[in-house]
């Protein structure tokens, strides 16, 4: 391989964050995600008449997916002149893109000023962004190709646009009609900023933008115009897409919500918000509020994306290559699917590293004279503990051994450890070993170790510290990023990177990379995830510290030697039981992702309310060493529980995680496992 394609090579994943891509690195990184454009099935049409707002954790892609939508986005991605000549002929809908700038919203208040003058500000200040944004993309249109207008056309929507507003066509504006317009609209939208940093300075500031523009003047006056004046905008639907959405303080989004509840075709709107990002769902009018399937749809990010698990994965495979293909090197070689590059590791095969190879992995060894595993000597201390005579026990062991597989070992140390009779365990696993299938014990063992062969691997790790779980493998890998994207992208970053540096020759040959690799590179994300918690505004510290306290109880859950609860990452409680800040925390940590609110269960008895549902993210699930699956149920958290993990002194934190984390005194039988579509 030549020198310099090696150390030309540059890592596909670097550049990820939506916010600071243009147009041009959107079509160059992104695709059309399928998994969300099928949901028109069922009511959710992404580029239709209804409102939709987009919800989800930070990085699950709603910025892409907005930008995507955009006409300038729209545009790029058709390949050839042609089809953009007849870009307006044959899209359904043009999109208007607006990010919402936290510091900017946030400096309309906080002033000598009071609140109706504050909102009219924002609304005629909100009523210029949009309406300037119809301007530039005429201006893009035209300058695409998509659109041709005559000097006379372009005139006419000018003066109509102008007598909207209540101004008047300057004498000297005989052509660039557009470009005109455009730049009053800056001068009207910079007086807006010159009158609030006047307020922060003196009491009486003069507000020089004139005429004030009313809500929905232009958000719906100018499509109006435009379809009056352009043929090809008729029956084309308008998209105004709003991205993040929770930074509008209270009374700006009473003012948007108020728009959307009184949207006026062929103006629609698509909202991007990060969950609880809605301050509040009420308009205006005191007798009226935002509500779900009447006014608009939702779509949640994390919940579809882990719901469709398949769908989510060959989106990240689409993402992938889409990185991989601006790598010359690897196009040339045709090392474009990424879940080639991300062999899956077996839980077999990672049970024989742990046990027998310390550097590398075991496939065709003979493993007759390897050491005898731990595993083993717990099968033989249970069997003494039977009191079965020592002479006996020899025997025994070698009819439940299985040195090819430590994991079906783990399984009859398990069974021994539930009561099983050690003769009836043998007769048991001799059927499944001569692969009787017809039998019902062949069926039972089968199904007992593939439910739980996870679960042994992470028993067997407890016999074998320090050694630490491995996580390698696309389906691992994508399973971490708990459906958000970024959290793969981010995956992929580090692990290239570690491959650059340590193996670059090889992945330029062989087009993989080494579990060792891939695990590092997983355990680098969870690290940086874990250490931005308490950067997270308000309560970042609470949040940790739940965190670490829930990483601590399901990590000693995962050691349980009866296994009576299998890879055990959420937890259970009745949220309307908590005081009001604790929620507020647990909603925060729900809104950054560290947390994931899954569907609501019912208690353990009939009785029971139905309880809220918290995983840990498991992108964390390498800092802990837990599993990325949702499976094991244990016992409810209650009030105090909870609280005291939040607020508590270090010595009360510590008496709870020991109870919560303590399995002896749970009741031997399996609760019924639950699985919400991982």
């Amino acid at each position: 391989m030549d020198d310099n394609k090696i150390s030309g090579l540059k890592n596909p994943f670097a550049g990820f964050n939506a916010s600071l891509m243009d147009s041009e690195d959107i079509v160059q990184y992104w695709i059309q995600p399928e998994i969300l454009f099928e949901r028109q099935a069922v009511g959710v049409d992404l580029t239709g008449e209804i409102p939709v707002v987009l919800m989800g954790g930070r990085g699950t892609g709603k910025t892409m997916l907005l930008k995507f939508l955009s006409h300038e986005v729209q545009i790029k991605y058709l390949l050839d002149e042609e089809r953009k000549k007849n870009f307006l002929k044959n899209t359904k809908f043009i999109g208007i893109y607006h990010r919402f700038d936290g510091p900017s919203l946030s400096s309309f208040s906080n002033r000598n000023i009071d609140d109706v003058a504050w909102e009219t500000i924002f609304k005629h200040y909100f009523e210029i962004v949009i309406g300037q944004k119809y301007i530039s993309m005429l201006l893009t249109l035209i300058t695409n190709e998509c659109l041709t207008l005559t000097s006379t056309t372009e005139k006419s929507i000018v003066a109509d646009i102008l007598n909207l507003i209540d101004l008047e066509q300057s004498q000297n504006e005989e052509e660039n009609y557009l470009e005109n317009l455009n730049k009053t609209m800056q001068i009207m939208a910079r007086d807006v900023f010159q009158y609030i940093n006047e307020a922060a300075l003196c009491e009486t500031p003069k507000f020089y933008s004139r005429p004030i523009i009313t809500s929905g003047q232009l958000i719906f006056g100018i499509p109006q115009i435009l379809i009056q004046k352009i043929p090809e905008f008729q029956n084309k639907n308008i998209l105004i897409l709003l991205d993040e959405y929770e930074n509008l303080l209270f009374q700006q989004q009473k003012i948007v919500n108020t728009l959307i509840k009184h949207v006026k075709k062929p103006v629609t709107f698509r909202l991007g918000t990060r969950l609880y990002g809605f301050k509040t769902y009420d308009t205006l009018n005191e007798d009226e509020f935002l509500m779900e399937d009447a006014d608009y749809r939702k779509i949640l990010f994390e919940d579809i994306l882990l719901a469709n698990n398949t769908n989510y994965k060959n989106l990240l495979k689409k993402i992938a290559k889409k990185r991989l293909e601006n790598v010359e090197q690897f196009k040339k070689i045709g090392f474009l699917d990424i879940e080639d590059w991300l062999d899956e590791l077996n839980p077999v095969e990672e049970a024989l590293h742990i046990v027998y190879e310390p550097e590398i992995f075991v496939k065709e060894k003979n493993l007759k004279n390897s050491t005898v595993g731990k595993q083993i000597n717990d099968i033989r201390k249970e069997l003494i503990s039977k009191n079965i005579p020592k002479s006996k026990v020899e025997e025994l062991i070698s009819k439940l051994q299985c040195r090819e597989n430590p994991l079906i070992e783990m399984l009859n140390l398990l069974l021994l450890r539930r009561d099983y009779d050690p003769n009836e365990l043998i007769n048991f696993y001799k059927v499944y070993k001569n692969g009787e299938k017809d039998k019902e014990e062949y069926k039972k063992y089968r199904e007992l170790y593939n439910k739980n062969e996870l679960g042994l691997l992470f028993q067997l790790l407890s016999l074998y510290r320090p050694k630490k779980k491995m996580y390698a493998g696309f389906n691992t890998l994508s399973m971490l990023s708990s459906g958000i994207i970024r959290n793969f992208l981010e995956i992929c970053y580090q692990i290239f990177n570690l491959s650059l540096f340590y193996d670059r020759e090889n992945i330029i040959k062989n087009g993989k990379i080494q579990f060792q690799i891939q695990t590092e590179g997983a355990e680098i994300r969870a690290e940086k995830f874990y250490s931005t918690i308490e950067r997270i505004p308000k309560y970042g510290n609470q949040i940790k510290s739940l965190v670490t306290a829930l990483g601590a109880i399901f990590y000693a859950w995962h050691k349980d030697p009866r296994l009576r609860e299998p890879e055990v990452t959420y937890f259970c409680v009745d949220k309307t039981s908590l005081s009001d800040e604790a929620r507020k925390i647990l909603e925060t940590a729900v809104q950054w992702s560290v947390l994931q609110q899954k569907k609501s269960m019912k208690g353990k008895t009939s009785d029971e309310q139905l309880l809220d549902v918290y995983a840990m993210n498991h992108i964390l699930s390498p800092y802990f060493t837990i599993s990325y699956r949702l499976r094991g149920r244990i016992p409810q958290f209650n009030k105090n529980d909870v609280e005291t993990l939040i607020f508590g002194e270090e010595q009360q934190k510590q008496r709870v995680i020991n109870r919560l984390g303590r399995w002896t005194g749970i009741q031997e039988q399996q609760y019924t496992l639950f699985d919400f579509g991982e």
